[in-house]
């Protein structure tokens, strides 16, 4: 290990779980948020084994499933009449893939990593810091930030999602674009929720354009509820848009009565929707003494539910590759040569998912179909292809 302290520009799942790998290998890390509360917005993922097996890595897997709910069967049913059209239990994947599957609230998930990093170093994180520009040479990389603060380090990692200031700056690009998806999303407390989907736990209904989706968070305590399907018009970016029942009934009026039902209940001022954005993946993930990973490399859409295992995977590979590297030109290679091809690989079944979850004529894989959930990203074998080593 010849790299002492990092830079991660980024908070999030992503930052802070590459910022929890290194203090656990001995490194010092410094993260900068741009937001000025340090929380994670948005509502449920499902943590599925191959994520599991990175936060066991971070020593974090037993907190976060402490939070979470773990429902034991996946139910795949007809759009318009609710039918189980098939089961899927989670005592399965933990036979094939040694853990179950979780259902966690995005919030809960940064809070147990933030804890857990700041547990290492009470000062490694500072909110408040927005990145606008960087400068390299030979020894070292310099992070300058709005406020005026900048900070020199060995290297500099952008983790600072989709929209990735970091990836702008250093590689440039196209910035990112409706992908011509619109989901609506609410959390709903279980007592108002149906009694028919409280009792089958996770279900996915897949119509014509839109799908719903919903599954327990927490325990059983809430229900996340997710819509969503095409359009052509959008114009609003973010995650926490206000939107109405009516407008969410509109648009699944063809849906099963208890899934209207299941609408219904959100209570005021609790339904959003957001437009989903995206970019290519990346080219090249590293140049010089600066890194991407997560979103800001290889963008993904919601539909493998791998977006924060997939941020959670490059982590513990980036940090196992700085940790057992001789320089970081070596470290930047083997983190490249080892997740670009997953990771891109990832993003682009995630979007041909996408089209099968919203049209119920064609069959659906899961990421099970992909055969992502056997990874490991802390035994993964850490190698340098030349094909694929651009770091210099």
């Amino acid at each position: 290990m010849t790299v002492e302290r990092v830079v991660v520009v980024g908070g999030g799942i992503g930052g802070l779980s590459l910022a929890l790998g290194l203090q656990r290998r001995g490194i010092a890390v410094t993260v900068y948020e741009r937001a000025s509360e340090l929380r994670e917005i948005g509502a449920g993922i499902i943590m599925q084994p191959n994520g599991r097996n990175g936060l066991v890595d971070l020593g974090v897997d037993e907190a976060v499933a402490a939070v979470s709910s773990c429902p034991k069967v996946f139910h795949a049913c007809d759009y318009a009449t609710g039918e189980v059209l098939g089961e899927r239990p989670n005592a399965g994947f933990a036979e094939m893939y040694g853990l179950p599957s979780l259902a966690v609230h995005r919030g809960d998930l940064h809070a147990v990593l933030l804890a857990a990093v700041r547990a290492n170093d009470a000062d490694a994180v500072h909110a408040g810091h927005e990145f606008v520009a960087l400068d390299q040479d030979a020894d070292g990389v310099t992070a300058r930030f709005a406020n005026g603060v900048s900070d020199t380090s060995p290297l500099v990692v952008g983790a600072d999602g989709n929209g990735s200031a970091v990836r702008t700056e250093v590689f440039g690009g196209e910035p990112a674009r409706f992908n011509g998806q619109v989901a609506f999303r609410a959390l709903i407390p279980l007592d108002l929720v149906p009694p028919i989907v409280r009792e089958r736990e996770l279900g996915m209904h897949r119509g014509p354009g839109r799908y719903l989706l919903y599954y327990t968070l927490r325990g059983g305590e809430l229900m996340n509820l997710i819509g969503c399907g095409q359009t052509d018009v959008w114009e609003q970016e973010g995650w926490s848009i206000p939107a109405t029942t009516a407008q969410f009934l509109a648009d699944y009026d063809d849906f099963a009565p208890h899934l209207l039902d299941l609408i219904r209940s959100v209570p005021d001022g609790e339904l959003f929707k957001w437009g989903l954005y995206d970019r290519q993946p990346a080219p090249t993930w590293t140049s010089g003494r600066v890194a991407i990973m997560g979103d800001a490399a290889h963008p993904m859409t919601p539909f493998l539910g791998q977006g924060a295992a997939m941020a959670v995977e490059d982590a513990v590979v980036l940090a196992r590759a700085i940790a057992g590297a001789g320089d970081v030109t070596e470290a930047l290679d083997t983190f490249q040569s080892v997740r670009r091809e997953r990771g891109n690989d990832v993003a682009r079944w995630s979007w041909e998912e996408g089209r099968a979850l919203q049209d119920p004529t064609i069959a659906n894989k899961g990421a099970a179909g992909y055969g992502l959930l056997d990874y490991n990203p802390a035994t993964v074998p850490l190698t340098i292809d030349r094909g694929t080593a651009t770091s210099r």
